[in-house]
């Protein structure tokens, strides 16, 4: 949850996500879905850290340009566990048109304490970015780094709903893009600050970089995800003080990290990290689907660790 321009309009109530909500969205984009999940061939660790039944807060690194890899973690939830983790988003998101169409059929609502509220009240699997927007568009030395200031805001949430907090790590989208220009660096461009504030723009919305090639697309890395053990958030007796969640904060901090430590050394031993070790397996899945065989998620599951 973090401080953005206000709405341009009044957020809506909390609703239920069911099933046929999931399939008009995947309608919508499951096929980008799709191939960007083949390209960049997710690999999952610790699903079964994950309860089943919610109320369930799931607490994360936000990956560059954020909606890369979030999108493939949630539709990978959906497939492996039949979980889908409806998101707790900035209200920028919210103030843009037809943008907030495609949030809003993701079952995203704004990130407000009501939002938190209502989505727990619903016993749903919630997915939380505390870096928000700072870690989206990230300065020069930030990849994988937490970027969370003094923010409270979910774990306090957390123990006052008393839910247990997952904490995840996910590597591969900081490496889609490499910063040209990060926010610091834009403001002291002269009149870029004035220019900033003129269009009413907070720094951490600031940011300039490249992807493939010379182009904005982002490079297809590996995604790596692993969600650490639940953390327990009973034991608060739902008094949200500050020296609680200061408490909670610091251990889903130090889950998140060592989760990312772990990915980052994995990745280098890794045989399928680079594109072109993936695009043999990519052809042959393409095959079988096209001569009506096992699909491919299947080999996808397959390639899951619990470790």
């Amino acid at each position: 949850m973090t401080e953005a321009p206000a709405p341009a309009e009044a957020p809506a109530p909390v609703s239920p996500y069911g099933e046929e909500d999931f399939q008009r969205l995947r309608r919508m984009i499951g096929p980008a879905v799709d191939a960007w999940t083949a390209l960049t061939d997710p690999l999952f660790l610790g699903l079964g850290n994950i309860p089943a039944q919610g109320p369930v807060l799931l607490v994360g690194n936000h990956g560059m340009m954020g909606t890369l890899d979030a999108g493939v973690m949630a539709f990978g939830l959906k497939r492996r566990l039949g979980i889908w983790p409806r998101g707790l988003a900035d209200h920028i998101h919210f103030a843009i048109p037809r943008w907030r169409d495609l949030f809003r059929a993701a079952g995203a609502v704004e990130g407000t304490p009501d939002g938190f509220r209502g989505l727990m009240a619903l016993k749903s699997h919630v997915v939380v970015y505390p870096g928000g927007v700072g870690e989206v568009f990230k300065r020069r030395g930030e990849k994988y780094r937490l970027r969370w200031k003094q923010r409270l805001g979910f774990a306090r949430l957390a123990i006052e709903a008393g839910c247990p907090v997952v904490p995840f790590s996910a590597v591969g989208a900081d490496d889609s893009y490499s910063v040209l220009l990060g926010s610091d660096e834009i403001l002291k461009i002269p009149g870029a600050g004035a220019l900033a504030r003129r269009l009413k723009l907070k720094s951490d919305y600031l940011g300039l970089y490249r992807g493939l090639g010379l182009t904005a697309l982002p490079r297809p890395e590996r995604y790596y995800f692993s969600f650490a053990p639940a953390i327990d958030t009973a034991r608060f007796k739902g008094e949200a003080t500050d020296d609680n969640a200061w408490t909670l904060r610091r251990e889903v901090e130090a889950a998140i990290e060592a989760g990312l430590d772990d990915l980052l050394a994995r990745r280098e031993h890794d045989p399928l990290r680079p594109l072109r070790r993936r695009l043999i397996p990519l052809a042959r899945q393409v095959l079988d689907r096209a001569r009506g065989r096992a699909p491919a998620e299947q080999d996808e599951r397959g390639r899951d660790e619990e470790g």
